[in-house]
C-alpha cells in the first residue's frame, strides 16, 4: 500500500497498483503528483464524508418508519385491496410528510439555468450505456456515433422469414427496399414523385448563387432534384471527380450515403455501396450497473479504458481478432464549397457508483472510503487533463500501433458530465454539486465544469424531482427513467403493504404509468430539454429488434429527446425514430398544453396482486422460476467471471441484457412474496436447483462457465455456491436494507471467488 498524509494529518492508504496508474498514466507529463492528488480525495473524504453517512442514516431511518407504518396498519386489521388503492396511496402521501421524507409541493415557478452545452446535449437521438471494463465495448460504443443502416436492418430479426443466408439475395432486396421507402417518407423527397428506387446514379453541380446541389439520375435518364434543397449539407468526392458520397440532414440527424464507383448505386438491386446513420449521440461510460469493478485490479482496468476513450488512444481487439481503434471525424465538402467536418464519435459521459456504495482500494485512517468520491475526483481529472483531441500523430509506444485518430475533443466545451444514479432526495443532490464546487475549487477548474445527470430511478427522487432540479439548476445536462431500479426501489419501500404484483404486469400499472409521464412533463415545465436530455429507459431484450421498432418510437412520441439502447445496431435502427417523429415540436405541443402536473399519490399507488388472482400451483412454480432464473443467470457470469453487463439467456430461450437493475426488481418481487407467504424459503431453494441445471445447460460451451451443478463433487452443496449465495444473499437484503440494493451479495462473493482463484 502507497501512504500519503493529508494535511489534517490523516493517514491515507492506496493500493499500489492505484497509486501507481494514477502518478505514471493520468498525471504522466504533468507538473501534478499523485501524493497532490490523494491529498486532495482526503481532504474531499474528511469534508464530506461524514455527511454521506448521515444521509445514509437518513435514509434507513426513513425507510424504517414506514415498515412500522404498515405493520402497524395491517395488525389493526387493514387489507390492502385494488379498489382502495388510491386512498392508501393518499394516506401513504400524508405519513410521508408527517416524517419529513418528503416535502410539501411548491409550484414549479422556475426554468433550468444550464448554460449551452455541446451540440450532441441539444439533439434529440439514441443513447448507450457502455461497460467501462470491456475496452472492446468501449471502442464500439464511441465509434456508435455512427453506424451501417443496412448492416442493422439485415442481420436483425425484422422479416425472420428471409433468412440471412438461405434467403440472401431475398433478404438484401428487402432491406433495400425498406430502407428506400423509410429515406422517401421521412428523410428527403425528389421532384416528379420520385423515389430513392428510381434514381440509378447521383452528382452535385453547382448552382448560381454559388451553392453546391445534389442531383440524381433516375433509371429512365430524367435528371432530379431534392424538393427541399436544404437537406443537402455535403458530399465528397473519388480522385476521378466523381460523387463517392454525399450526406443529408433531417431532425438535426444526418446521413452518409455511399455510392459506388462513378456516383452509381448497385445495377441489380438499387443498392447503395452503404447507407450510414448518425444514431448513438452520447455514450454513458459506466462505472456502475453494467460492471463488475471489486477492487484496485478491476477499478484501474476501467480507468485505463477511461483514459483510453477521452484520449483517443485506446484500442482493442474485437471478438473476431480484429484490432478496434477510435474513428476518426468525418470530413466532407459542404453546399457552400469548404471543407468541414463531423465528429465520428459519441459525446462520453460518466457514470460513477452512489452514495451508497464504500471500497478499500483507499483507506483513510483505516477505514473504506465513499468509492463515489474516488470516482468522480479521478474520472474529473481524466477528463481535465487528456480531452484534447488529437491530430492523427503517431502513437506514443505505451499507447498501442498506428497513428491516433484525427478528432476534436470529447467536449468542445471542457465540461465533465458525471451521470449519478440512485440520489433519493434533493439533499443528496445538493451534496453532490457541493463535491463538484469542491473539486473545481481544488482542480482549478472554472465553476459550472461539472454537470450532472439526475437518474430519476428511485421513489424518493420521483416524488422530490422539482426540487431537486431547483438545487442542481445550472449543472443539469439530463434526466433519465428507468423501470426496473425505478420499480424495485418502490416495492422496497412499500414491501410490508402486501404482495405486489406480476412482473410483467407492472409497466402498465398506475404508478408507473404515472411516473413516466412524471419525467417528462417536469422536465418539460421546468426546460431541462431546452439545453439537455430527458431521458428513457433501456431496451432489454437486446436482439429483439422487431419488438424495438414497433415499442421504443413511444419514447419520442411521449417527448423523451433521447432513449437508452444496448449496443451500437440497435441504436442505429432506433435512430430511424428521430427522423419519423420531430420531438421538438412533440415538446413544444406539450409547453402549448400546460402541465399535467402528475400528482404524488398516483406516484405511490402500489400495484397489488388481486388477492383473488394469486398464483398456485404450476402457474407459481412457473413464475418463480422465471424470477429465480433471471437472477441466477446475471449473478454466474458477474460472481464467477467479472462480467456486470451481458446478454444471456432468459427462461424462454430469448437473449436479455441483463445489470444490476434486473437482479433489483426480482430479488424485491421474490422478497416480498415470501414475506407475504405467497412463496417459502424452501419454495425459492427448490428452484434454484432446477434452474441450476438449466442456466447449464443454456452455457453449455461457454468460456470459462464452471457448472454450478458440480458444485457437489467439490465436497459443497449447491446453497454453498458462490452463485447461489449471491442470489440468495440479494433476497433476503430486499427485506432488510433500506433500498434493497443488490451490491453487498455481489461484491462480497465476487471478491470470495477471486481470492479463490
Amino acid at each position: 500500500m502507497a501512504t500519503v498524509n493529508s494535511q489534517s494529518g490523516s493517514q491515507i492508504e492506496i493500493e499500489d497498483q492505484l497509486y501507481k496508474f494514477v502518478d505514471d498514466e493520468i498525471l504522466g507529463g504533468t507538473d501534478k503528483s499523485a501524493d497532490e492528488v490523494f491529498s486532495i480525495l482526503g481532504e474531499l473524504v474528511e469534508q464530506f464524508g461524514e455527511n454521506n453517512l448521515a444521509l445514509l442514516e437518513k435514509r434507513a431511518e426513513f425507510q424504517g418508519k414506514i415498515d412500522k407504518y404498515y405493520r402497524e396498519k395491517r395488525e389493526s386489521g387493514w387489507i390492502p385491496r385494488t379498489e382502495n388503492a388510491d386512498q392508501d396511496a393518499l394516506d401513504l402521501e400524508s405519513f410521508l410528510l408527517s416524517i419529513g421524507y418528503i416535502s410539501p409541493e411548491k409550484p414549479l415557478d422556475f426554468h433550468m439555468t444550464t448554460p449551452s452545452l455541446d451540440a450532441e446535449m441539444d439533439q434529440n437521438g439514441p443513447e448507450l450505456v457502455t461497460p467501462v471494463t470491456n475496452a472492446s465495448m468501449v471502442v464500439g460504443g464511441a465509434n456508435a456515433r455512427w453506424g451501417s443502416l443496412y448492416d442493422a436492418y439485415f442481420l436483425s430479426d425484422i422479416h425472420p422469414e428471409l433468412d440471412q443466408d438461405k434467403d440472401r439475395p431475398a433478404r438484401l432486396e428487402m432491406v433495400v427496399s425498406s430502407t428506400n421507402s423509410y429515406l422517401d417518407e421521412y428523410i428527403v423527397k425528389w421532384e416528379g414523385n420520385r423515389g430513392f428506387g428510381d434514381i440509378s446514379s447521383y452528382y452535385v453541380e453547382s448552382n448560381t448563387a454559388g451553392e453546391w446541389e445534389l442531383r440524381g439520375i433516375t433509371r429512365d435518364g430524367q435528371h432530379i432534384s431534392l424538393i427541399d434543397t436544404q437537406r443537402f449539407i455535403g458530399f465528397n468526392l473519388d480522385n476521378d471527380g466523381n460523387l463517392s458520397d454525399f450526406l443529408l440532414e433531417d431532425n438535426g440527424l444526418r446521413l452518409q450515403i455511399l455510392l459506388y464507383q462513378g456516383g452509381k448505386v448497385n445495377e441489380e438491386n438499387g443498392q447503395f455501396k452503404d447507407l450510414l446513420v448518425e444514431s448513438a449521440l452520447t455514450n454513458i461510460i459506466d462505472f456502475e450497473d453494467a460492471v463488475s469493478v471489486v477492487d484496485a485490479e478491476d477499478l484501474v482496468n476501467g480507468l485505463q479504458n477511461y483514459l483510453g476513450v477521452i484520449r483517443g488512444s485506446l484500442q482493442a481487439l474485437g471478438s473476431r481478432g480484429n484490432l478496434k481503434q477510435i474513428n476518426s471525424d468525418k470530413t466532407y465538402t459542404n453546399k457552400y464549397g469548404n471543407k468541414d467536418s463531423l465528429k465520428a464519435t459519441c459525446l462520453m459521459s460518466v457514470r460513477n457508483v452512489s452514495i451508497h456504495m464504500y471500497t478499500d482500494t483507499v483507506k483513510i485512517n483505516g477505514n473504506p472510503i465513499p468509492e463515489r468520491m474516488l470516482g468522480l475526483l479521478l474520472t474529473t481529472l481524466i477528463g481535465s487533463i487528456h480531452d484534447n483531441g488529437s491530430q492523427g500523430e503517431q502513437r506514443d509506444e505505451k499507447l498501442g500501433e498506428g497513428n491516433m485518430p484525427a478528432r476534436k475533443p470529447n467536449s468542445s466545451k471542457n465540461y465533465i458530465y458525471q451521470v449519478t444514479p440512485k440520489l433519493q432526495t434533493p439533499q443528496e443532490v445538493g451534496e453532490q454539486i457541493k463535491i463538484f464546487e469542491f473539486l473545481e475549487n481544488k482542480l482549478s477548474l472554472p465553476n459550472g465544469t461539472i454537470l450532472i445527470g439526475i437518474m430519476n430511478e428511485e421513489l424518493g427522487m420521483t416524488l422530490q424531482l422539482p426540487e431537486a432540479l431547483r438545487i442542481a439548476n445550472g449543472r443539469v445536462f439530463f434526466i433519465n427513467t428507468g423501470f426496473l431500479d425505478r420499480t424495485g426501489s418502490q416495492i422496497r419501500v412499500q414491501m410490508q403493504a402486501g404482495p405486489v404484483n406480476l412482473r410483467d404486469n407492472l409497466t402498465q400499472a398506475t404508478y408507473n404509468t404515472s411516473y413516466e409521464l412524471h419525467n417528462v412533463d417536469v422536465g418539460v415545465q421546468t426546460g431541462v430539454h431546452i439545453q439537455g436530455k430527458i431521458g428513457k429507459g433501456m431496451q432489454v431484450r437486446n436482439r429483439s429488434m422487431a419488438e424495438m421498432m414497433e415499442k421504443k418510437i413511444e419514447h419520442p412520441r411521449t417527448g423523451g429527446n433521447t432513449a437508452w439502447v444496448p449496443a451500437p445496431f440497435p441504436s442505429d435502427l432506433h435512430s430511424m425514430h428521430y427522423h419519423m417523429v420531430n420531438v421538438d415540436e412533440i415538446q413544444k405541443t406539450m409547453e402549448d398544453a400546460g402541465p399535467l402536473n402528475i400528482n404524488r399519490h398516483s406516484l405511490l399507488n402500489f400495484p397489488l396482486m388481486d388477492p383473488s388472482n394469486i398464483p398456485t400451483g404450476n402457474e407459481l412454480d412457473s413464475l418463480l422460476m422465471r424470477y429465480i432464473h433471471s437472477m441466477i443467470a446475471y449473478a454466474e457470469p458477474w460472481v464467477t467471471r467479472g462480467i456486470g453487463c451481458s446478454g444471456v439467456l432468459n427462461f424462454d430461450q430469448v437473449e436479455e441484457m441483463k445489470d444490476r437493475a434486473t437482479e433489483r426488481i426480482d430479488s424485491a418481487i421474490l422478497a416480498n412474496w415470501r414475506l407475504h407467504n405467497i412463496i417459502t424459503q424452501n419454495d425459492i431453494e427448490k428452484a434454484i436447483e432446477r434452474v441450476c441445471k438449466i442456466v447449464d445447460d443454456q452455457n453449455t460451451g461457454t468460456d470459462g462457465y464452471i457448472p454450478m451443478s458440480e458444485s457437489n463433487q467439490e465436497g459443497k452443496t449447491l446453497m454453498q455456491n458462490p452463485v447461489v449465495i449471491s442470489v440468495l444473499e440479494v433476497i433476503n437484503d430486499a427485506l432488510t436494507s433500506p433500498s434493497a440494493y443488490v451490491e453487498p451479495g455481489l461484491f462480497k462473493n465476487r471478491k470470495i471467488v477471486k481470492l479463490a482463484n
